[in-house]
């Protein structure tokens, strides 16, 4: 898993940088599958609701270095080192802004209780455009990756399907969560029965990533919430994309449209059928929304 050959003068493509974020994200798997998860220590960031540990910030470094090392003239976003400017500038032959957005461990509450679904998340950008992703689960042995081909589960083609109907729809999400509940208490009381009537059933893993790749993989049938970080989704936004996933997103409390992975707000689908209810709700959210400005 090393990338040690040089890189050409022009701009990498699509694959060169799923090879890179990959070698990356091999390297951070590798240190949590070596560590002993008993009894970690946590911190709290913003709340008992968001929190870190030391290997949060282990792994982000390893990421780091390693993206430093094979294209030191990426911009580098990431969870808890915020963003970091690229260390040589791009030649004017590599176009736009090549940009890696890192969660080094998404889903830090379940590593920190002992659970295993959680995963190392890297999204690449050119520019504005997500074009490659890798999330690799260490302890579930589960590596999701795309470039411009198919997403792969572990080098296997992950193959398009149909969203279900609603009354057999398996939906992955936090949705409204316990932050749109002290936004707007109301409305995500009455949004969390109408999800929960609407669809077969509900069910919260945790980590945005690993809903967004179990999406892609046809597991479930769509994932969805309101506040949510590019580092979050970016690599899981385009993989699912690739594997013949549909996203809509929304600008939150900005109002400003951007590029899908830097919006709060999103409901992803399997297929290309969309589950109205998700829509329907996010539309709400964001009328509530745009009337607090």
């Amino acid at each position: 898993m090393n990338t040690t050959a040089p890189r050409s003068p022009s701009a990498p493509s699509p694959a060169q940088l799923l090879e890179i974020a990959t070698t990356a994200a091999f390297a951070a798997a590798e240190y949590i599958r070596g560590l002993d998860r008993d009894g970690l220590a946590r911190e709290y960031k913003t709340s008992s609701h968001d929190i870190v540990t030391e290997h949060d910030r282990a792994s982000e470094e390893i990421i780091v270095s390693e993206l430093q090392r094979l294209l030191p003239s990426a911009r580098i976003v990431g969870e808890e080192g915020g963003v970091r400017p690229a260390e040589q500038p791009a030649a004017e032959s590599e176009g736009p802004q090549v940009s890696f957005f890192v969660d080094p461990i998404d889903g830090t509450s379940n590593f920190a209780a002992g659970l295993p679904l959680f995963c190392v998340s890297i999204g690449v950008a050119i520019g504005d455009e997500l074009v490659a992703g890798v999330i690799d689960a260490p302890i579930l042995g589960q590596v999701f990756a795309a470039a411009a081909g198919e997403a792969t589960l572990n080098g296997r083609p992950l193959r398009p399907r149909a969203t279900r109907p609603a009354a057999d729809a398996l939906v992955l999400s936090g949705f409204p969560g316990q932050r749109i509940g002290n936004e707007f208490p109301e409305f995500a009381a009455r949004a969390q029965r109408s999800l929960e009537n609407g669809v077969s059933s509900v069910r919260h893993l945790g980590t945005a990533a690993l809903e967004l790749a179990y999406v892609a993989a046809g597991w479930a049938d769509a994932t969805s919430l309101g506040t949510i970080n590019a580092w979050d989704v970016a690599a899981g936004f385009h993989i699912l994309r690739r594997a013949g996933g549909t996203i809509r997103t929304w600008p939150g409390k900005a109002g400003v449209a951007q590029a899908d992975h830097l919006q709060p707000a999103y409901v992803a689908c399997t297929g290309q059928e969309r589950l109205s209810v998700l829509d329907e709700l996010h539309e709400e959210l964001q009328e509530l929304r745009d009337a607090a400005l």
